[in-house]
């Protein structure tokens, strides 16, 4: 919903916003995006950031106010916007434990597979309908028959629009590689005609659809 170049100064304090986040200085963070904001309401990213600032606050009320205004923002996806409001609301609900969500992100600050790995099976041996989680091990599986067990367990958790398009987009990968181009090119289709993914997965499933139907 941008709807020119963002302002300089606007961009500027997003920078030493992240600066000081990065540093630990939460507080100095909080204020520059919030100013940030206010030159540049509509623009996504400083909003985005003051959701996973309070996130590493510990403030979970507002990191989900404020990913849900960057879903309001950016209604078809920012980043990790729908799957966090996914978790947050899930651990308000009681459906997940506190600070689940925390805990999950170690995933992305983390580069070693193993490491990956093994906080995702950490979160599924304790909390199996968390979807998020069984998309990562799905990513780390080489295995086909792996995959698709990681798949339909992800998807029995009634996920968040990006991370059912993720599972969907790998199912149909899955099925393609057994050689039943059908079974992918029709979950491809399904996901480019839901509702219920996002406009990336979309994209991603037409360039995988036209592959197939070309090969």
């Amino acid at each position: 919903m941008e709807t020119g170049p963002i302002n300089e100064l606007a961009n500027l304090l997003h920078l030493e916003a992240r600066e000081a986040g990065q540093a630990g200085n939460y507080q100095v963070a909080v204020e520059k995006l919030l100013e940030a904001m206010r030159i540049e309401p509509l623009w996504a990213y400083p909003v985005y950031d003051l959701a996973f600032t309070y996130l590493l606050m510990g403030d979970f009320d507002n990191a989900l106010k404020y990913y849900r205004e960057t879903d309001a923002i950016e209604p078809d996806g920012f980043f990790t916007t729908k799957t966090a409001i996914y978790t947050l609301e899930g651990e308000k609900a009681g459906l997940f434990p506190e600070g689940l969500y925390t805990f999950y992100m170690q995933i992305e600050w983390t580069e070693e597979p193993e490491k990956k790995y093994s906080i995702a099976k950490q979160i599924v041996d304790n909390v199996p309908l968390f979807a998020p989680a069984w998309k990562e091990i799905v990513y780390l599986q080489t295995d086909p028959e792996e995959r698709l067990y990681a798949i339909e367990q992800g998807l029995a958790g009634n996920p968040d629009r990006e991370t059912k398009g993720i599972l969907l987009l790998n199912k149909a990968m899955v099925f393609n590689e057994r050689g039943d181009k059908e079974t992918a090119k029709q979950l491809l289709s399904q996901i480019i005609d839901s509702q219920e993914t996002t406009v990336s997965n979309s994209a991603i499933a037409k360039v995988a659809l036209k592959s197939i139907k070309d090969n």
